[in-house]
Formats: C-alpha cells, sequence, structure tokens
C-alpha cells in the first residue's frame, strides 16, 4: 500500500517545517500506550510511571488509536516552528461539532465494543461539543505532567534536525531531502511515494508539505489531512517523521572530569547539556545554576569557539560545536 504525493508548480518553493507541541504529547500517549515501542523509551517511561498511574486519560486513549488512521481534529497540522501547545489546542477546541461527531463515530466503529466502557461510548457518541472540550482538557493534562518539564531539551533536538533537514533541502532539493528522511519515503519522478500508508493519490495543487519532526514518533511515519474536503482544500498536508538523534534525549548527560578541571565544573556542565541545543532557562534548569550564570558560561563557551548561538523566533539555542564534541569524546575524556 502506497501513498502517492504529487509536487506541482510552487509544490517544492512552499515545502516548510513545523513543529508541534500537541504532536509530541500524543505521539507520547502513544509510546504509553505501547510501551514496547523502542527500548530508547523506556527511562522516560520509568520516570513518569508515578505520575501517569494518577492520570485520567481514558477518553483520549479511546479516541487516539495506537495502529491506523484516528481523527483528524486530534492531531491539528501545525503552522510553523514557534508554534506553542495553546496554538495547537485552540485549534482542536475550535473544530466544528459536526467535524467531531463524524470523526469520533468512525473512530467507535473502530473500536471493540465488548471493551469499551459505557460510560466512554456514551460520551463519545453523546454531545460532541463536550467530548471534544472533555479531549482537549486530557491532551493539555498530558502536556502539563509529561511534555512540559521535558520541553526545553525535545524542542532542542527538534530544531537540531530542521537546521539538518533545511540544509539538505538547500544543498539537494527535494531529492535530497528525502533521500533519508525515512526508509518508507521515496522520491520519484517528481512524487513522492509513502510505502504502509492507504493507497491513493494526492495532488499538493500548490499547497506544499509541511515537514514535523517527532521525538515520540519512531519508527512510524504520519500525514494529514489528505481527505479532499472543504475544510482541506488549502491546507497543506503535514508529514510527520521520527527527528535525527531521539534516542539521545534520554541519555544521562556527561560531565567528564577532565573537562571540568579544565573549564571549572559550572562551564563544563553547561558545555556538556548544549549536545541538545538548549536555551538559557532551559541549561539552567538541568544544571541547576541561575540563568544569569549560565549565560556568562554561554558567554565564554561561544568566545572559545565551543557553542554556537541560534535564533529562532524570541529564543536563542545554544549548542556543542565541531571543536567541543571532539574534545568530549577525545583521548583525555575521563
Amino acid at each position: 500500500m502506497t501513498l502517492v504525493l504529487r509536487f506541482g508548480p510552487g509544490d517544492a518553493a512552499r515545502c516548510r517545517f513545523a513543529v508541534s507541541p500537541l504532536q509530541e504529547t500524543m505521539s507520547a500517549l502513544l509510546v504509553l500506550t505501547e510501551p514496547g515501542r523502542h527500548c530508547w523509551y523506556l527511562p522516560w517511561l520509568r520516570e513518569v510511571e508515578h505520575v501517569v498511574a494518577g492520570l485520567d486519560l481514558d477518553l483520549l486513549r479511546a479516541a487516539a488509536p495506537v495502529r491506523g488512521h484516528g481523527p483528524d481534529f486530534l492531531w491539528p497540522s501545525p503552522t510553523g516552528p514557534l508554534t506553542t501547545i495553546e496554538d495547537d489546542l485552540a485549534r482542536v477546541r475550535a473544530t466544528e461539532p459536526g467535524v467531531v461527531a463524524a470523526e469520533l463515530a468512525d473512530q467507535v466503529r473502530r473500536l471493540d465494543r465488548r471493551t469499551l466502557p459505557a460510560k466512554l461510548y456514551r460520551v463519545l457518541t453523546g454531545d460532541p461539543a463536550e467530548a471534544r472540550d472533555e479531549v482537549v482538557a486530557q491532551q493539555r493534562l498530558v502536556w502539563q505532567t509529561l511534555i512540559a518539564p521535558r520541553w526545553d531539551r525535545i524542542r532542542g533536538l527538534l530544531d537540531a534536525d530542521i537546521i539538518t533537514r533545511a540544509r539538505q533541502l538547500a544543498d539537494g532539493g527535494l531529492e535530497g531531502l528525502f533521500a533519508n528522511l525515512h526508509p518508507r519515503a521515496v522520491w520519484e519522478n517528481g512524487s513522492l511515494h509513502l510505502t504502509g500508508l492507504r493507497s491513493g493519490t494526492v495532488d499538493l495543487r500548490g499547497r506544499g508539505l509541511v515537514l514535523v519532526p517527532t521525538a515520540f514518533g519512531w519508527p512510524n511515519l504520519g500525514i494529514g489531512p489528505t481527505e479532499d474536503t472543504e475544510d482541506t482544500a488549502a491546507t497543506a498536508p503535514a508529514l510527520v517523521y521520527p527527528m535525527l538523534g531521539a534516542g539521545r534525549l534520554w541519555e544521562p548527560s556527561s560531565r567528564p572530569t577532565a573537562m571540568a578541571r579544565l573549564l571549572g565544573t559550572g562551564r563544563a556542565a553547561v558545555l556538556a547539556e548544549t549536545l541538545v541545543p538548549s536555551t538559557t532557562g532551559g541549561l539552567a534548569q538541568r544544571v541547576n545554576l541561575v540563568p544569569a550564570t549560565v549565560s556568562q558560561h554561554l558567554a565564554v563557551l561561544r568566545d572559545a569557539g565551543l557553542v554556537t548561538a541560534e535564533r529562532r523566533g524570541r529564543e536563542v539555542f545554544y549548542r556543542q560545536t565541531p571543536l567541543a564534541a571532539l574534545l568530549h569524546s577525545g583521548p583525555g575524556r575521563e
């Protein structure tokens, strides 16, 4: 089964990258539902296990399938790289009740009624506005408890992926971008072939394509919306793919003794954490220093050529340079 995206005049120029906090929230929920997806999520699963036990997420779990197509309104296409969780949730809340009712009805038909509690069935098939608002409340709960405390580190790696992919697009065009985006995404004769999805053809018609990296989505590849309806006629489909370096998210930070002797304990800790592109505030939280002190350390590290800074909207992300990575991996590491 293959879904083919046909690129026409202007579509290549309208390809863009985006980040979606809600996409990460929903993908994390699927990891909770299917914990054996990949071993690198195990540290996160152990970390949040005690929190998850106290959360009521039954409606959201029932509405969001682990596999296959589900209600599109739960995953609105992100608008850009600076999308916030409030932007995402506002779009879910703005979904017309008629759309909610139709998509939840489709989802109920896919569920096993023998295992679906009567209470959930009544909510899923009852007032669509109430179901939508309850789903939004549970999405916000997942975000606040499971994703927000780790968002700075996740966002750093998402931005690092976008920077890398944007360079591939600039250097090699669409063929260069899709060469290693995902094994199931193949560029051929001006079209993108996505295997493992429903069969069909989608003409982009000048809408372009939104590329959305995800930390929790490995190994899946997803896309939506692809239905040609009045609501989606002007909406670019969003292709969600696993970001580069997802396994690094849960690795313990290294603080080599040799680097601490060379740079000082605080500065070495800050440098180690910039393996994942991060803001000053995020670094301060992770190394347990005040932001002003972290800012001073970063200034020294920048002057020494060990970190670089890149502005994205109102935020500045700091990341290690190749020289810093070489120092960390060199023979002097202890």
